[in-house]
């Protein structure tokens, strides 16, 4: 049987599972001006339904490429917006950290193209600094499983 793409409620969200890719990216951070585009396609109160990609699930484990770098506790913010489980943290990738675990499970794939487009995802050079510093985390782990050539092929490309 393949694995789901999604989990469609947050019970299974916690600190080794958290929320990533697009629905974090999509996500809107107060202290991000990135993201917040397509929220509603992700968290749908109306319906009660999240259609969210989990760390470890869905994505690969990246806590070996970069620690807890970038995994916060977005319990508050979810909260405000008619999502919580009671007495559950619900924890989520910022924007910086969505994209490195998406880069990351490209580049552990077969897949020739990575869908992520720097400037257009990340239009400032500070924003574009911070996710090429938490890729700069990833390096050493790259080399070890043989991948650091197709990162920096297609980091030369951005």
């Amino acid at each position: 049987m393949t694995q789901p793409l999604f989990d469609f409620d947050l019970k299974r969200v916690s600190l080794e599972h958290y929320i990533t890719g697009k629905a974090a990216i999509n996500f809107p951070h107060h202290e991000s001006p990135t993201g917040g585009w397509h929220f509603l396609s992700y968290f749908d109160r109306d319906s009660g339904l999240a259609k969210v990609s989990l760390a470890g699930i869905h994505y690969p484990d990246t806590t070996g490429f970069f620690g807890d770098a970038g995994v916060i506790d977005v319990s508050e913010q979810l909260a405000k917006r008619g999502w919580f489980l009671d007495g559950q943290l619900l924890f989520m990738a910022d924007h910086y950290r969505a994209a490195a675990d998406m880069i990351v499970r490209w580049a552990l794939s077969e897949s020739e193209h990575c869908n992520i487009e720097i400037d257009e995802w990340f239009p400032s050079l500070t924003e574009k600094q911070r996710l090429l510093k938490m890729l700069d985390l990833a390096k050493p782990k790259l080399f070890e499983v043989g991948r650091i050539h197709k990162v920096e092929t297609w980091l030369d490309s951005q």
